[in-house]
């Protein structure tokens, strides 16, 4: 296979450090009136709920996130010579931004939005693809066969439409895509409607490798910029890690065990069970809840050695599964806390290099345990860029002081050993070398979502207390104090 790609991202390119500037812009998109984002090493979402956090994450994730069934091709011409099926087209650019408009519709509410300088939309528009490939399809679309065509003629053309290898080739906007097929009679060939049937599949067919062959040079670009693949990691993860680790056991339960007269009822069973709680997220467009679940499969080391403080026990790969041990007690993962399995779900969430989106990243984490997620998450910043929505005072408070202040590893040991936390070694490393990213402190953003507006705010805001949640407190203890003063000096 060869391609090339005609490059007109690189005009676009603005550089901060080893990554690109990258700036969302937002308009009468769902709660949010108006609002521009540039992100920062780590980027803080912080507000009150319904504002527009979720929905501005969800932004900036498709805006990077290359789906399949995006390209639209156009029939041009299509010739039937010696069994040889050549079909021409075109890459049609308004129909594939239809596609877009429609595939975002079912995600986000209306309104617009675009991340700059580089997205998917933009990249699959405005770039020329020179390449070949063969491709064969893994299932075969609906096809009509007219009565001219003899039961053994349908059967010879569908077994040689799903088994041959297509020939593709795309030249800009142009391509097209050879078929060798044989043993199908003349007869059934001639007919107008069969040819049509055929065409129609092979462009779909088509449009399978092409779309993917966009993905791979929008993956491409996107890593050469700096992001080196996205993840997006959703509020309710734990049900998914915990789902993921259940099928896994009742799948090596299968597998492990001698046939007998109930494996074939065991296996029904199973598959019932896979089809009756896939359908929650796999119904999702784009379908980033499958995506996340599917690879929710190993860690890295290094993640791991960063996380160790916020386990009670410990976590081992034993026979390629993830087993939890506290006191050398194997803890069956259905009776594991909730803090341990999104703690865990973080694990096998982080890719390193990668841009991470986290919703919430406080959720069934105590204080002490919102606190240590937060200096994970600016000890990461030095290897990854961060995105993250919060209500957590804590977490918020955290990563400001850390980028503030730049504690080195002796007064990390200090606090770690106070909170009495073991095995914070690798973190407090981490934390002191995030510090040395950026000399004058980790590039730090902080926006916070209200009435409509998404505003850039100060750190020294921040710290100082977090929006929407110090205007709260402060209420709730003026009216504490109201009530004491009534109740101290007997007023009514």
């Amino acid at each position: 296979m060869t391609k090339i790609y005609e490059s007109v991202i690189a005009r676009f390119i603005i550089l901060h450090g080893s990554c690109i500037i990258v700036k969302l812009h937002l308009s009468n998109l769902g709660p949010i009136k108006h609002g521009e984002i540039e992100l920062g090493d780590i980027t803080l979402f912080v507000g009150k709920p319904n504002t527009g956090k979720s929905t501005a994450m969800k932004a900036l994730f498709y805006s990077l996130y290359c789906p399949g069934n995006l390209i639209k091709l156009k029939q041009d011409s299509f010739e039937v010579k010696d069994n040889l099926f050549l079909l021409r087209f075109t890459i049609d650019r308004e129909g594939t931004k239809e596609n877009y408009k429609s595939f975002i519709s079912d995600s986000l509410p209306e309104g617009e939005f675009k991340l700059e300088p580089i997205n998917v939309l933009d990249f699959i528009l405005t770039q020329k693809l020179s390449y070949e490939d063969e491709y064969r399809p893994s299932t075969l679309p609906p096809m009509y066969f007219p009565k001219t065509c003899s039961d053994e003629d349908i059967k010879h053309l569908r077994f040689s439409l799903s088994n041959t290898i297509y020939k593709i080739s795309v030249n800009g906007d142009k391509g097209e895509v050879k078929v060798d097929v044989s043993d199908v009679s003349e007869t059934c060939l001639k007919d107008n409607e069969t040819l049509s049937s055929i065409s129609t599949v092979m462009l779909n067919i088509a449009e399978q490798p092409v779309n993917s062959q966009y993905c791979i040079g929008f993956n491409e670009s996107l890593s050469k910029n700096g992001i080196n693949g996205v993840v997006y990691i959703p509020y309710g993860r734990s049900f998914l890690v915990l789902q993921k680790f259940i099928l896994q056991e009742i799948l090596n339960s299968l597998t492990s065990a001698s046939p007998s007269p109930f494996s074939r009822l065991e296996e029904v069973i199973f598959r019932g069970f896979v089809m009756a709680i896939n359908p929650p997220f796999k119904i999702t467009r784009p379908n980033y809840l499958t995506d996340y679940f599917e690879g929710l499969t190993t860690y890295n080391e290094k993640v791991f050695n960063l996380i160790k403080p916020l386990l009670k026990g410990q976590i081992a790969n034993v026979g390629g599964n993830l087993v939890y041990t506290e006191e050398n007690k194997k803890i069956p993962w259905e009776y594991v806390s909730a803090s341990i399995l999104e703690i865990v779900s973080f694990l096998l969430s982080v890719e390193v290099g990668s841009l991470i989106l986290f919703e919430e990243p406080e959720t069934q984490l105590h204080e002490e345990l919102q606190l240590l997620m937060g200096m994970v998450l600016y000890a990461l910043s030095s290897i990854n860029r961060i995105v993250i929505s919060t209500h957590s005072q804590t977490i918020v408070s955290t990563i400001a002081h850390l980028s503030m202040l730049k504690p080195t590893k002796e007064e990390l040991k200090d606090l770690f050993e106070d909170l009495k936390v073991k095995d914070y070694e690798a973190l407090a490393e981490a934390v002191e070398k995030a510090n040395e990213k950026v000399k004058d402190k980790v590039y730090l953003k902080v926006y916070h979502f209200t009435e409509g507006e998404v505003k850039d705010v100060s750190i020294d805001y921040v710290v100082r207390g977090l929006p929407g949640t110090k205007d709260v407190l402060e209420k709730e203890f003026r009216w504490f104090s109201s009530l004491h003063s009534k109740r101290l000096f007997g007023q009514k």
